[in-house]
């Protein structure tokens, strides 16, 4: 399977966009991909891996319970979105070609809610960790003598991991809001491993994120057919001149990407 390359703009759209076919310029669909990748990296798409896109992507986030009796994380990638094995199927046929545009190698959901409905949660997992010394009964805590997964770390080690019921994972596909269900003994997990999937269909991304896309490819054209930081260059008598941006997004295209940025994970 070929890398991922991000590209928001397709070749049957770049006219409507007032930008030039390849046919005209050949590199044009490069500097759209440029722009895609720009566009990936403002709204914080891209995991430390290097990996993510605003297309269908796999996440997996290590998130730490840090307030006492809470079991609600905020995953920061949105929306969550259901992805069934044809989609994903369809996307690993469409990325056989070059550059592939389409798979990120995003997994495919297999459960379902209790409505019937196909949960956005790929999987998790959680885990119990000792309880700040401040709120601890005695070592390790309060419920190591009753918890059988917490008692074994009075050997050394850390927590054992335990899958989670993704059935039971209540969530916003919005807000990205998600409520895990207790564990055993009704106890809260310390920390959980959750992996879900998020994004846009490539060929239904919204039309502000092709705007913007198309609005970049045209600002790195203007300053010197993809010289990010030239603005403008004059000759003279006196020899020549340049002047330089400090980069392609200006603050109105970076509003419109307001929507779509992730946020921090609580």
């Amino acid at each position: 399977m070929n890398v991922f390359t991000p590209c928001f703009l397709l070749e049957t759209e770049l006219s409507s966009f007032g930008l030039p076919t390849p046919d005209i310029q050949s590199d044009i669909m490069n500097v759209v991909q440029l722009a895609s990748t720009l566009v990936d990296t403002e709204c914080g798409r891209i995991d430390g891996d290097g990996n993510g896109s605003l297309i269908y992507t796999t996440y997996v986030q290590r998130i730490l319970l840090q307030t006492r009796n809470r079991n609600l994380v905020l995953l920061p990638m949105k929306p969550i979105v259901p992805i069934d094995i044809a989609t994903v199927s369809a996307l690993q046929t469409a990325a056989t070609g070059t550059p592939n545009t389409f798979y990120t190698g995003v997994l495919p959901n297999l459960v379902n809610q209790p409505n019937g409905m196909l949960s956005g949660i790929v999987a998790c997992s959680g885990r119990y960790g000792y309880v700040r010394q401040d709120r601890s009964v005695g070592y390790p805590d309060l419920f190591a003598a009753i918890n059988p997964l917490n008692l074994v770390t009075m050997f050394g080690g850390p927590a054992p991991w335990v899958s989670m019921d993704v059935s039971q994972i209540d969530y916003d596909p919005k807000t990205g809001e998600a409520w895990l269900p207790a564990g055993i003994q009704l106890q809260a997990y310390s920390e959980i491993l959750i992996t879900y999937n998020s994004g846009w269909n490539p060929l239904q991304i919204p039309w502000a994120v092709k705007f913007v896309t198309a609005a970049l490819v045209k600002n790195a054209l203007a300053k010197g057919d993809g010289t990010t930081g030239l603005l403008t260059m004059t000759l003279g008598r006196s020899g020549a001149n340049a002047t330089f941006f400090q980069g392609l997004l200006d603050p109105t295209l970076d509003r419109m990407l307001t929507p779509f940025k992730n946020v921090v994970a609580a």
